[in-house]
């Protein structure tokens, strides 16, 4: 017979294991009506239609992901651009020997509109063997429509990077970089007796910058050679310009103007407005950047090397234009007028000829016309200054 102690203690045993066993069923249960809520009466946050907060969609909801075809899965609400790269379209350095004489083309501000396309045709037209594309090649998140549009004139392009193509996504960015193999967006070329120096105004280029520092040694070994007789460079953002929609760079012609005359630059060509602007031979002003020295305020046959360096806007490739809203005390010509600007180059001797046309798109008009004569030695093509104007 149990003493009163045993039975207390069987009573304490079987009222655990009791205890033990309900719980158990209890949790099972509980774990049940969670992973089947009720067909009527979802739990809180657990709608058919509206996934509770925190809860997407996700493949165990029973849901169907549709995903358009070409949009990676995992970045759903990334726009995804579709770029190329175009072999065959940077210059081929091969013509370099030229010793007569030649012509090219340079305009920017393409876009992608029937007026690019008329531009664009007219060049070819011209029979162009270099083309100077000056920035903003493209307006949209691709290159693929200008690369398009320029293809009757490929193996003949070397470009300078406008704000858009550098400053919309990096993969239009890549893909002129890859395209054109370009290793930095500054760098120079010689063709013809010309001296061709590409800046990048949408990389840095203060004094002490790396583009500054090739620049400089750029143009002093340029001196030093003795089959150039043109130095022609292009940078998208303008130096100077008339009152448009963009004023001139003052920090660009106040570091790169003073080293332009000294290292005898002959022409700067531009665009970002999109007009057509031309500046007198000037030199830079050190007292007042924004009003550079005018010596001859005649429009065409430039003949005395020392007045300065002509810069010339041409923005006029197809896209809008903006207004000009006066003319500066510099500038010889300005217009509004799609077209391009086509330079031909007569390596004659003892004179060299550089002669400048702004063609419109009619095919038919010349809406600015001048030319630069100078004396050069047949041996050592020094140049030597001729002081007389006509």
């Amino acid at each position: 017979m149990l003493t009163v102690h045993q039975k207390i203690a069987c009573i304490i045993g079987f009222s655990a294991i009791f205890l033990v066993v309900s719980s158990n069923i209890l949790v099972n249960y509980e774990q049940s009506i969670q992973a089947k809520p009720g067909k009527g009466n979802p739990g809180k946050g657990q709608g058919k239609d509206k996934p509770g907060k925190g809860q997407g969609k996700t493949k165990n909801d029973n849901v169907r992901e549709i995903q358009p075809k070409d949009e990676p899965k995992d970045e759903p609400n990334k726009i995804q651009v579709e770029t190329d790269i175009y072999k065959g379209f940077a210059f081929d350095t091969n013509g370099n020997n030229v010793s007569k004489g030649f012509n090219f083309a340079a305009v920017g501000d393409f876009g992608c509109t029937s007026n690019t396309r008329k531009t664009v045709e007219n060049m070819k037209k011209n029979d162009p063997e270099l083309v100077l594309p000056l920035g903003d090649l493209s307006y949209q998140k691709s290159a693929n429509c200008w690369f398009d549009i320029m293809s009757p004139l490929k193996n003949k392009i070397f470009i300078t990077l406008g704000y858009h193509d550098v400053n919309d996504g990096q993969a239009k960015l890549d893909q002129f970089v890859k395209s054109f193999e370009l290793d930095k967006p500054y760098y120079s070329i010689d063709y013809g007796k010309v001296h061709f120096l590409v800046m990048a105004s949408e990389s840095p280029y203060a004094n002490g910058s790396a583009q500054y520092n090739f620049v400089k040694q750029d143009l002093e070994e340029t001196t030093n050679k003795k089959d150039v007789n043109w130095i022609i460079v292009t940078s998208y953002k303008p130096f100077y310009s008339s009152p448009s929609k963009h004023t001139g760079e003052k920090e660009l012609r106040s570091v790169y103007h003073p080293l332009f005359e000294k290292y005898g630059v002959d022409l700067v060509l531009h665009a970002h407005n999109h007009n057509y602007q031309r500046t007198y031979p000037i030199s830079f002003n050190p007292n007042d950047g924004s009003e550079p020295i005018v010596k001859h305020n005649f429009i065409t046959n430039y003949n005395d090397h020392t007045a300065g360096t002509i810069f010339v806007i041409v923005g006029t490739g197809g896209e809008s234009f903006y207004p000009l809203d006066g003319t500066a005390p510099y500038t010889a010509t300005q217009l509004d007028r799609f077209g391009f600007l086509n330079i031909e180059i007569d390596n004659g001797n003892p004179h060299t000829l550089l002669t400048g046309s702004f063609l419109d798109n009619t095919g038919s008009e010349t809406r600015d016309y001048f030319t630069i004569k100078k004396e050069i030695q047949a041996k050592d093509a020094n140049i030597l200054p001729n002081s007389e104007t006509e």
